[in-house]
C-alpha cells in the first residue's frame, strides 16, 4: 500500500476532538491535520512525537492533510490509520503474501443481514469459501508485544459472528493486521476484557482459524509480510 503522496515530517503538539490534530512544521510554522483514527491512540498521540502526513488530492480548497504515521518507542513507526487495515490484507491475499489464503480472491461483503462488523467472504475459483475478519492492532509495549482490546468490548460483536458462520459449516478465519513495526507478539488484553479473552480461546478450541502479520511500514508504503505469534498464556500459536 502506498500513501497517497510523499510524507512530510512534523511534531505532535495536541490532538483535538480525536479526529484533529495540532502540529508543528520543521519551519516552525503550526498546523491543523486530519486524524483518520477516532481512538485512544495510546502511545501514538504524545506531545512532542514525531509525525508524518500526507497531502491528498485535493477535492476543495479547505481539505485538511491527514496524518499517516507516528514513530513510538525510539523509532519503530506505527501506522495509525485502523482503515487501511483492511487494504493491507487485501493486497496480501492477492499478492499471495498469506499461505493460509493462498488462491483465494476477495468478492463483497457477504449478503448476510446478520453480518455488519467487517465480515469478508473469499472465494477460490473452484467454489471454495471463506470468512474473515480483520482487526487492526497499532499498540505495543517494552517487551514489543501487543494487545487486543484495547477498550472493553472491542470486536467482542465481529468474534460472534465469526462463531456463527463456524458452526455452521464455513471456514473463518480471523486476522489480526499489525500496524506497528516493533511488535514481535500478540496477546488477548484479558486485563482489558476477560470476555474477549474467554471468547477467543473458545473460537480457537472450535476451529476457527486466529493468525496475526505484521506490516513493514516506511515512510513510502506499509504491507504485510511477517506473522508473528498470537500468545495465549504460555500457549503460542505460531507461524
Amino acid at each position: 500500500m502506498k500513501f497517497k503522496s510523499s510524507l512530510t515530517e512534523a511534531v505532535l503538539l495536541k490532538r483535538h476532538y480525536r479526529f484533529l490534530a495540532e502540529i508543528a512544521l520543521q519551519n516552525k510554522r503550526r498546523r491543523m491535520i486530519y486524524c483518520p483514527n477516532l481512538g485512544s491512540l495510546k502511545q501514538c498521540d504524545i506531545l512532542g512525537s514525531r509525525i508524518w502526513f500526507s497531502n491528498p488530492l485535493r477535492l476543495s480548497q479547505g481539505c485538511l492533510d491527514i496524518w499517516e504515521l507516528t514513530e513510538v518507542n525510539g523509532g519503530w513507526l506505527v501506522a495509525i490509520n485502523p482503515s487501511e487495515a483492511d487494504t493491507l490484507v487485501r493486497e496480501a491475499v492477492e499478492l499471495g503474501v498469506i499461505p493460509e489464503l493462498s488462491g483465494f480472491q476477495y468478492v463483497q461483503a457477504p449478503i448476510i443481514p446478520r453480518l455488519g462488523n467487517g465480515i469478508e467472504l473469499l472465494i477460490k475459483d473452484n467454489g471454495e469459501q471463506c470468512f474473515i475478519h480483520v482487526e487492526p492492532i497499532l499498540n505495543g509495549d517494552d517487551r514489543n508485544e501487543a494487545s487486543f482490546p484495547t477498550v472493553k468490548g472491542e470486536g467482542m460483536n465481529a468474534l460472534n459472528e465469526l462463531l456463527v458462520l463456524k458452526e455452521n459449516g464455513h471456514r473463518v478465519i480471523l486476522i489480526y493486521c499489525i500496524q506497528h513495526n516493533g511488535v514481535c507478539g500478540l496477546r488477548p488484553a484479558d486485563r482489558v476484557d476477560p470476555h474477549y479473552g474467554r471468547l477467543l480461546r473458545e473460537a480457537i478450541a472450535k476451529g476457527i482459524e486466529v493468525i496475526a502479520y505484521r506490516a513493514f511500514i516506511t515512510l513510502e508504503e506499509a504491507r504485510l509480510g511477517t506473522r508473528i505469534p498470537i500468545l495465549l498464556s504460555e500457549n503460542i500459536i505460531s507461524g
